[in-house]
């Protein structure tokens, strides 16, 4: 399994390293082998590109020694015996280019960091990850946003949220294959919020999404916990489940995405915001490899 690595110099990019290691097994050991790419995306048009009278006065010799530089902090993030490489490239934005290297290298995970400064954690993902998480090509895996967010040490458990729309059961064989490479536990979510019904419309719809999510278990062909968690709202739904340490909660594209395309939905938007662990957010139509049939 191959992951990109969006780096940048900075706490947000020691962040991503560190996710990815977790997801991957690096930190912890066990699991299949992983090879990290760490991918440092910079502006096609800089000062640095530019061609001045009389030659580029060492602008190019200076960014070229920065950018080993940073190439050399970011792989000593990365503990010894893992495969792991430093990629240097320039395209339009930071999103198309680590999708682009996704697609040309075959690799299976986008990982970035979550947090841009203070403001950022409290009101959602920065620019990059937003451009991501609206147009990437396979799945892409974002640290919490949230203050109270931490990156695990491995992964335990992963979650696998699902509504009643189409594609729930790419989703959970995506988060069932990930469990299976770590040895991590596996389980279903489904979201009921309780706001504008009364208690026969919640007993009918909690009853409803019981069934579609032992349904979609039952589909996919794998053992896993299913649970329906209730709240006043789609937030306090999340906040009322019990999160492992070292946990990933795995959603769904909108289905407003273009097919194999990331597209975050109003609820994921929501859970973003809320979540205390990693979300892995699964393109529309994403074939994942198929899990045990265990």
């Amino acid at each position: 399994m191959r992951y990109i690595v969006g780096y940048t110099a900075d706490a947000r990019g020691a962040e991503a390293v560190r996710l990815a290691l977790a997801l991957g097994g690096g930190l912890s050991g066990g699991g299949e082998a992983t090879h990290l790419d760490i991918a440092m995306i910079l502006p096609e048009h800089t000062p640095f590109s530019a061609t001045y009278p009389g030659g580029d006065h060492g602008y190019r010799s200076i960014i070229a020694e920065q950018v080993d530089a940073w190439a050399n902090e970011a792989l000593q993030l990365v503990p010894a015996g893992v495969s792991a490489r430093a990629v240097v490239r320039s395209a339009p934005s930071e999103a198309e280019g680590l999708d682009d290297l996704a697609r040309e290298s075959g690799a299976g995970l986008i990982v970035i960091g979550g947090r841009q400064g203070k403001v950022a954690a409290r009101m959602g993902p920065g620019s990059v990850a937003a451009a991501l998480l609206h147009s990437a090509s396979i799945p892409v895996a974002m640290a919490p946003v949230g203050d109270g967010g931490a990156i695990p040490r491995g992964l335990d458990r992963v979650t696998a949220f699902i509504g009643t729309r189409p594609g729930a059961t790419a989703v959970v064989e995506t988060a069932a294959v990930a469990a299976r490479r770590r040895g991590a536990e596996l389980r279903v979510v489904s979201l009921l919020g309780q706001d504008g019904g009364n208690e026969t419309q919640l007993a009918s719809r909690r009853a409803e999404l019981q069934d579609h999510v032992a349904a979609v278990v039952h589909e996919a062909g794998i053992r896993a916990e299913t649970i329906v968690a209730e709240g006043r709202n789609i937030e306090e739904a999340v906040q009322a489940l019990q999160w492992q340490r070292d946990e990933v909660a795995v959603v769904g594209s909108s289905r407003l995405a273009h097919r194999r395309r990331l597209f975050l939905g109003a609820t994921a938007q929501r859970m973003l915001r809320t979540l205390a662990v990693p979300m892995v957010v699964v393109p529309r139509d994403h074939q994942p490899p198929a899990p045990d049939r265990t």
